[in-house]
């Protein structure tokens, strides 16, 4: 069975820990699927459409499936970000591969949490709005943490002594969540007065 963009884009996901984004090249992928170079861009014109496939394979083994029955809007919603950040967590740069890349399986993208409002009127720009407001709040953080936390447990000495440190305090979960409630706030007050005519 020949070379598939999954094959290559999993390569990628176990490099990339050892490496880092800034680190990883067709090149050494090709190593390490013990092929020449030019075989990946029969797959993949660039990195670009790399980074799309690894963050779909990322994304495909990571996010929680169906909404569990009974869960409320906020409650499913804040259950996908949190699984989001975990996702991220899981590889040294996992949120830079995944910021700004395209997914390759629309079946992944699941159910909308706020479906249930837009079948009441709400216009689905307005749900998406706010859908994406949760998602780059989450994407950001992490950029952020694993800028402060570049390995896994390890923290950048940089920020231990610059006049922002208090900023990065220890409590990392904290932060997350404590972040993740002002903008659950905000979005669920947004919505609620986009209420259908």
């Amino acid at each position: 069975m020949g070379l598939t963009r999954q094959d290559i884009a999993r390569a990628g996901l176990r490099l990339l820990n050892d490496v880092g984004l800034n680190g990883l090249t067709l090149r050494l992928i090709a190593e390490e699927l013990g092929v020449k170079a030019p075989a990946l861009y029969w797959h993949m014109k660039n990195k670009q459409e790399l980074l799309d496939e690894m963050a779909t394979r990322m994304y495909a083994d990571a996010m929680p499936g169906r909404v569990p029955e009974g869960m409320g809007e906020r409650e499913s919603l804040e259950l996908a970000a949190r699984a989001l950040r975990r996702m991220m967590l899981a590889y040294r740069d996992g949120a830079k591969v995944f910021a700004g890349t395209f997914l390759t399986d629309d079946s992944l993208l699941g159910d909308n949490p706020l479906q249930g409002r837009v079948d009441a009127g709400l216009e689905p720009y307005l749900a998406g709005r706010a859908l994406f407001t949760v998602y780059t709040y989450v994407i950001g953080f992490t950029i952020e943490e694993q800028a402060v936390y570049p390995v896994p447990g390890e923290r950048d000495p940089r920020y231990d002594v610059t006049p922002t440190a208090w900023v990065f305090d220890e409590d990392v979960e904290g932060r997350f969540g404590d972040g993740l409630t002002m903008v659950l706030n905000g979005a669920f007050a947004w919505l609620d007065d986009k209420v259908a005519p």
